[in-house]
């Protein structure tokens, strides 16, 4: 271990100056609100007062440092200390986030998330970028119980593959939405001229709220890339914030190749992602695309390079739907299946917007059957196989019940005996 971080330290000097600047534009947004007064303007001065002279004294106490037992060992508090300590080799994720102040003068956070209950990380900021790199590198040789305190803080990628920017915006305009949007619009047009001024106000909220999302899609994702080093899987984008994962694939659960209608012919993909241990409750909280959009040639090499355990290439293996089904769902009856091969657990689904999600069987958390009154008549039910926490779900639907029960139980079987001959992947 690195005897930069066996002692303990504070963040970078700058924290306080960085923490005051992300909390001053919601100061400027209310000040232009309500108006330029001078009672404003003194109590917004105040507020930047207080705030740095808060969060210059919450720095003072907030250390952070690599123990003797390899544990990250982080200390806070002014009033009430909070002491925490996070077992490496638990070790989640370890990423570098750079906000969009902080990016411009040279620093990032640092968070460090582990296996646990509750709130299971630690989010340092801000370090330079050169520190912060070099202590995800320490943190990540730990996991691996290597000494590898001669190795360059940013490893080499063995293989990496660059989203086209022009490329993932054609990809986000071309989404399913995109085609209810413009069906919205017309019938808001039509609607605008039988009852003049509500017909535009509909309108206007729906194209502003679409464009927001886009445009939000394209700066959170801008500049993607993806690439496998000796770390593991890394995951680098963003165009104001940028964001840099590290994940290992043993910690990837599930996943789910899509193709909207619109990407067809263009044969387009798009592959999401579970991963464990990634707090999900907001989308910015880790990855959830391995890839946001990849031509179908180049899905072989991706899979090959990234999770080549992975094959999903399947043929005759496949359970249907019923025939029945097609009264519950009449427009991807012909589409409804799930395969059980000797590794993976895999459900397709979709007619507008096609899905083949999978998920290995040790990585499975548990098996239920569902039947809704609907079902019941039809004598159908739909086969979950839960995973963690994520956008990927496996719900195979429209299975006769007798081949819904009959496949839950060969799926037990194939979890307990997948899990007792795991192979541990290296990270």
């Amino acid at each position: 271990m690195s005897d930069n971080f066996s002692r303990p330290q504070h963040t970078a000097p700058l924290t306080p100056i960085l923490q005051l600047l992300n909390s001053a534009p919601i100061v400027l947004v209310a000040f232009f609100a309500i108006g330029l007064s001078w009672w404003f303007l003194l109590i917004g001065v105040i507020f930047l007062v207080v705030g740095g002279f808060g969060y210059w004294a919450s720095w003072q106490r907030r250390f952070f440092w690599l123990n003797e037992e390899g544990e990250l060992e982080a200390r806070s508090g002014i009033l009430f200390r909070r002491s925490r300590q996070l077992r490496i080799s638990r070790l989640q994720s370890v990423d570098i986030l750079r906000p969009p102040v902080a990016r411009l003068l040279g620093y990032s956070s640092l968070k460090i998330e582990v296996a646990g209950s509750g709130d299971s990380r630690v989010i340092l900021s801000y370090l330079s970028v050169g520190k912060a790199q070099e202590l995800r590198s320490e943190i990540l040789a730990l996991a691996k119980d290597e000494r590898t305190s001669t190795q360059s803080a940013e490893p080499a990628d063995h293989w990496k593959w660059q989203v086209p920017n022009g490329r993932l915006v054609a990809s986000l305009v071309l989404t399913t939405s995109t085609y209810f949007l413009i069906i919205g619009a017309v019938a808001s047009v039509a609607f605008a001229l039988v009852e003049p001024g509500s017909g535009l106000v509909t309108l206007a909220l729906a194209v502003g709220g679409s464009t927001i999302s886009l445009i939000a899609g394209i700066t959170s994702l801008f500049n993607f890339s993806v690439g496998r080093n000796d770390r593991g899987i890394a995951i680098s984008h963003g165009l104001f914030t940028t964001a840099h994962y590290t994940v290992s694939p043993i910690r990837i659960q599930a996943i789910c190749v899509v193709q909207p209608i619109a990407w067809r012919p263009f044969g387009w993909y798009q592959v999401a992602i579970n991963v464990a241990g990634a707090d999900q409750s907001s989308k910015k909280s880790g990855p959830r695309v391995l890839i946001p959009v990849v031509h179908e040639d180049a899905l072989p090499e991706l899979f090959h390079e990234l999770l080549p355990s992975w094959n999903l290439e399947i043929e005759d293996e496949w359970l249907a739907s019923t025939t029945t089904s097609r009264w519950r769902f009449p427009w991807q009856a012909a589409r409804l299946a799930v395969s059980l091969t000797s590794d993976l657990f895999v459900v397709r689904s979709g007619a507008l917007t096609r899905r083949l999600s999978a998920a290995p069987h040790e990585r499975i958390q548990s098996i239920r059957i569902t039947q809704g009154p609907w079902e019941r008549k039809l004598g159908i039910s739909s086969l979950h196989a839960d995973s963690v926490p994520g956008p990927v779900r496996l719900r195979g639907r429209g299975l006769a019940s007798s081949v819904a029960v009959h496949t839950a139980l060969a799926e037990l079987d194939r979890m307990f005996t997948a899990r007792k001959s795991q192979k541990s992947e290296q990270w």
